[in-house]
């Protein structure tokens, strides 16, 4: 039973309405559709804490609720294609035409656009329709399509796919929860998109006029003088404000902002929706100093609501009506409705409103990242705003030096408040933190008092005859002032002030303990008893994911993770007492960090951000890229390589950060053993003194053993050649696991038929050994699941070496056959089931099961 409501409950506590705890389990029964245990606990939780008023909901309610919720999250959710077209499966260049639904700017000149009513062409002319739509990115675009115009976009189609590694972000889930399957990348300067017919939307066309004038505004003159990088990024900032345009910022541009905790002002969000509700604020504040009666017809903050709703609708025009701003809004909407009826806890009672009105009406929005902190940021204000108000009462002083004060500490209080409600999400997302709230005293004030009302005003008027020239000054003058703010954040970077840490990324027993916490102390903070149910359910909670983890890190176990790096390899090898080796990092084409995306959040899921050894095989990006942010944020013990120079503008990071980081380094070659402890070893079979280490022969191959066992075999990108070379000169090559080398390439694997070479081995023969068991060589193939189990043993030494990742079992009668069949395709008659044959560069294997 719950306690008896206190009457005596101040009014200062933030209203929890009877209908408000039932939408919070509502929202957890749209979650339980893909998470159904974590969503459980979510409602226990919740459960614990205990309900001000009258009239509070029984259990059957809240279960009716979550059953509620269970049910429109599964009606909504997007029913997956049954079948591919035909010309996806061949990977062949096809042409899709389709309408743009959305335009999404990103940096460095790409654009992310999506298309609906999809359908292909090939070349001989066949055409299919594309279940769905189509996510397609456009590097160099020749121009910007506008929401309805139908394009014709040449390049292979594929299916959306993420990275299929444990405790990591599913990014293929969350294109299908926007109904995207299908993704297509082309080059706007290569003549692969083509406008065959533009929009008829009006008020899309009136917003890209207002860009192009925004654009010419801003734009320099050929022989003026060239701009630094921050007078660059300041004129990219006025776009990116204005219709959430980024593709004029560099990626350093961005991280530079991100590290500064200041990502979110550059998003169109409620920040910079509560700039315009600030800009109303200031005309109302003006209006009543010229005409003092205009507050005896209206109360000054209903002035204010009615004010701003104009200039919130046409700044979400402006913005391009994206969800994040459309969410943004309909908050404001909450919020004012709320004072417009006289609601004294509006902020708190309008967000709750405002999520309900989300999640009733699109329930998949629950989801969304951006909602989710959108909602804890509003949520962590909302709710120790009250004892800021009481903390204020008690400076001393009065005018103008205490109300300075008192409005520098109230960004302060506001800034810390959101950064600590988000703080426990945002370290599950990203897995980094950037803790600098002391510079929004800089940031904020002269983004929303100076930057904010140019900008606005000059778009206002940028368009209008007669009046260009003057928006265009209020535009350049913004501009400027975006430019110091980028020097000053620059200035700090140049300091050491900026420093972004990797951190452990809190598991969902963990998540769901610390938002426990974080509510029990609003209680207190507002003046009630401590809700001790909840606090001890949050305590425990935290609990369990440090326990489950000391627990298998105690345990004798050797495990390996082949990680999902796309055209990669990155391998994760733990070895007992939890510590951990990472076998090369990955790295795709373009700008997307492998490193800090991929690799590092399966580093720091429920862990802290610590490898003991880091090697990579050889310097090529897809083997390195991702190691230039993991060097800079991980702590490292060691860092070894095969001696061979990064390729590309690799080198300098990677030597930068060694060198700042202060992390030992050294090159490996045949011979060298590193000694891990417990009867482990990593031998290096390879390179040799007269191999090219800048090549894919010039690899690192490393053994795994145990008291000279042989655990797993990692070949790098060596091939057929080198491989075959090695077994023939008497190395042992035996191991339990073969990571397949260069990722399966035909220039490291052979026909079946090809004749083994038998490997001249000192050792003892394997009949002597290993007759009774048979060895298992798991080999990463894209695409097969994971049906991974232990190998069995009579060697009481061993420690049980367990698999996770994307495998398939290669099973074999003799224990040397991984030694003797380098390059041999799997057999058929061996599998059971039906082999794939040898795989090429660029194949995917079918699926069966494991």
């Amino acid at each position: 039973m719950h306690p008896a409501p206190d009457q005596t409950v101040p009014r200062s506590v933030p209203p929890l309405l009877p209908w408000q705890p039932c939408f919070l389990a509502y929202a957890a029964g749209i979650l339980a559709g893909t998470a159904f245990v974590p969503a459980l606990f979510a409602l226990a939780l919740l459960l614990c804490f205990p309900r001000p008023l009258p009239g509070s909901p029984r259990l059957t309610t809240f279960l009716l609720a979550f059953g509620l919720g269970l049910g429109a999250g599964y009606w909504a959710m997007p029913a997956l294609p049954q079948a591919s077209p035909a010309c996806v499966t061949k990977a062949e260049p096809v042409t899709a035409v389709g309408v743009v639904t959305e335009v999404d700017p990103r940096p460095e000149n790409r654009l992310a656009v999506i298309l609906k009513d999809v359908r292909l062409t090939e070349r001989d002319a066949t055409q299919a329709a594309l279940p769905g739509r189509l996510a397609a990115t456009i590097d160099h675009p020749g121009f910007e399509p506008t929401p309805g115009d139908v394009l014709a976009i040449t390049g292979r189609v594929r299916t959306t796919a993420g990275f299929s590694n444990p405790g990591t972000t599913d990014f293929a889930f969350l294109r299908r929860l926007d109904g995207v399957f299908f993704r297509t990348y082309a080059r706007g300067d290569r003549d692969q998109v083509k406008r065959l017919s533009q929009s008829d939307n009006g008020p899309a066309l009136w917003r890209q006029a207002l860009r192009q004038h925004v654009a010419q505004a801003l734009a320099t003159p050929p022989d003026g003088p060239a701009m630094d990088a921050a007078a660059r990024a300041g004129r990219a900032m006025v776009p990116a404000l204005l219709f959430d345009d980024k593709s004029g910022f560099t990626e350093d541009d961005l991280d530079l902002v991100r590290r500064a905790s200041l990502a979110h002002t550059l998003a169109l969000s409620g920040m910079n929706v509560a700039y315009v509700v600030t800009l109303a604020t200031a005309l109302i504040l003006v209006a009543g100093k010229i005409r003092p009666g205009l507050y005896l017809r209206l109360p000054r903050p209903r002035l204010i609501v009615l004010a701003a709703a104009p200039l919130v609708v046409a700044y979400c025009w402006i913005g391009g009506a994206s969800p994040s701003l459309l969410r943004a809004a309909l908050m404001f909407a909450a919020f004012g409705l709320m004072l417009l009826l006289g609601r004294d806890k509006a902020l708190f009672d309008g967000l709750f409103l405002a999520l309900a009105a989300f999640l009733v009406v699109s329930p998949l929005a629950v989801y969304s990242a951006s909602l989710q902190l959108s909602a804890l940021a509003v949520a962590g204000m909302a709710l120790f705003w009250q004892l800021f108000r009481r903390l204020a009462g008690r400076i001393p002083g009065s005018g103008l030096p205490r109300t300075a004060l008192l409005w520098t500490l109230g960004i302060l209080w506001t800034s810390v408040s959101a950064e600590v409600a988000v703080l426990p999400l945002l370290a599950r997302i990203f897995g980094e933190l950037a803790f600098n709230p002391w510079i929004n005293l800089l940031w904020l004030p002269v983004l929303g008092g100076v930057v904010m009302p140019l900008v606005l005003c000059g778009a206002a008027i940028v368009a209008i005859p007669g009046l260009a020239q003057a928006g265009g000054l209020l535009l350049t003058l913004a501009a400027e002032c975006c430019a110091w703010l980028m020097r000053a954040l620059a200035f700090f970077d140049a300091q050491g002030l900026l420093v972004s840490q990797a951190v452990l990324r809190p598991q969902w027993p963990a998540l769901l303990g610390c938002y426990g916490l974080l509510a029990a102390l609003a209680f207190p903070a507002a003046g009630r008893a401590k809700p001790r149910a909840a606090i001890l359910a949050s305590l425990a909670l935290l609990l369990i994911p440090a326990t489950w983890q000391a627990v298998q890190d105690s345990r004798q176990n050797v495990s390996l993770t082949v990680l999902d790096v796309g055209q990669g390899q990155s391998v994760v090898v733990t070895i007992p007492g939890g510590k951990r080796l990472l076998i090369d990092a990955g790295g795709l084409f373009g700008n997307f960090d492998v490193g800090r995306a991929v690799v590092g959040a399966f580093l720091t899921d429920g862990r802290r951000p610590r490898i003991e050894m880091a090697l990579a095989s050889h310097p090529h990006s897809d083997h390195i890229k991702g190691f230039v942010s993991l060097l800079s944020r991980f702590e490292i013990g060691a860092f070894y390589d095969n001696g061979g120079r990064p390729e590309a503008s690799l080198a300098a990071p990677i030597e930068a950060a060694l060198a700042r980081r202060n992390i030992p380094r050294k090159a490996l070659a045949a011979g060298d053993n590193l000694d891990l402890g417990q009867g482990l070893a990593l031998e290096v079979l390879h390179p040799g003194p007269d191999d090219d280490l800048s090549t894919n022969n010039g690899s690192l191959i490393l053994r795994l053993t145990q008291n000279g066992h042989g655990l797993a075999l990692f070949p790098g990108d060596a091939q057929t050649a080198v491989l075959r070379k090695l077994a023939q000169k008497g190395h042992d090559l035996r191991a339990d696991v073969l990571v397949l080398p260069h990722h399966g390439s035909s220039s490291s694997l052979a026909n079946a038929s090809t004749p083994p070479s038998p490997p001249r081995s000192p050792s003892p023969a394997p009949a002597t050994r290993d007759t009774t068991r048979p060895a298992k060589c798991w080999i990463p193939w894209p695409g097969w699941p994971a049906q991974p189990t232990p190998p069995t043993t009579t060697a009481p030494s061993r420690s049980a070496l367990t698999m996770q990742g994307r495998w398939s079992a290669w099973r074999r009668s003799e224990a040397n056959n991984a030694a003797k069949n380098w390059g041999a395709a799997p057999d058929p008659a061996k599998r059971g089931s039906a082999s794939p044959g040898p795989l090429r560069r660029g194949a995917t294997a079918p699926r069966t099961p494991g």
